[in-house]
């Protein structure tokens, strides 16, 4: 934390929206994240026209129990998600996870441990950090939550799902992860990402961490691809 403030007086914050220096994401750029509105389906999260109507995510989110996101994909939030995970922003990681532990809050949504959705090891080497796991230690952090005695991990490297339909996103990360670690007891975890779109990767780690005996599975991420 030390280190961390004098970073900043080395090299002053800059907003992760706008660019502006003061802070890593400025109040301006704060009142123009678009927060998710009700109604959402109870499942997955995704705006929907009638409390009473869900979006049939049903049949394809099977492991997954819930999830949520904190805002929508465009705008401030969407620069600033850019900038984290493709140049190398860290810090954003703590704004960032704010926006998520508020949405949990809101949501009343608990869980005994924490996860992030891994990074294939080669993509890992590429990039040079995970950003999930960034996201997943700011919330831990934040929200006493710990992490359980093992690693999801991603068996094999997967093509990006940017630009493909659903049901190419399911397939493509269909049985790509893995526990390994001590058994997860029937604990129920909170599995962390950065964006959603069709819950796709989401639903692959959720079945993953059910095949090795979680409870309840609940999905967040920062921000959800909305059409």
């Amino acid at each position: 934390m030390v280190r961390s403030r004098l970073l900043d007086i080395i090299l002053p914050p800059r907003c992760g929206g706008c660019r502006i220096v003061g802070s890593w994401l400025c109040d301006r750029c704060l009142s123009r994240i678009r927060r998710l509105e009700e109604p959402l389906c109870r499942r997955c999260g995704a705006e929907v026209e009638s409390a009473r109507v869900g979006c049939g995510c049903r049949q394809r989110l099977r492991s997954l129990t819930r999830l949520r996101s904190a805002a929508a994909y465009e705008g401030p939030v969407e620069l600033a998600l850019q900038r984290f995970k493709y140049h190398g922003w860290r810090r954003l990681a703590e704004p960032l996870a704010l926006l998520m532990a508020e949405r949990l809050v809101v949501e009343g949504l608990a869980a005994s441990w924490a996860v992030a959705v891994p990074l294939h090891s080669s993509r890992l080497r590429q990039r040079g950090f995970n950003q999930s796991e960034l996201l997943a230690d700011e919330l831990c952090r934040r929200l006493a939550l710990t992490k359980p005695p093992g690693n999801l991990v991603r068996t094999r490297a997967t093509p990006p799902q940017v630009g493909h339909d659903r049901r190419w996103r399911l397939a493509n990360v269909h049985d790509a992860f893995e526990w390994q670690g001590g058994p997860l007891e029937g604990r129920s975890i909170l599995l962390i990402d950065d964006v959603t779109t069709t819950g796709a990767t989401l639903e692959a780690c959720a079945a993953a961490l059910r095949s090795a005996g979680s409870g309840p599975v609940m999905g967040v991420s920062v921000a959800r691809v909305t059409v």
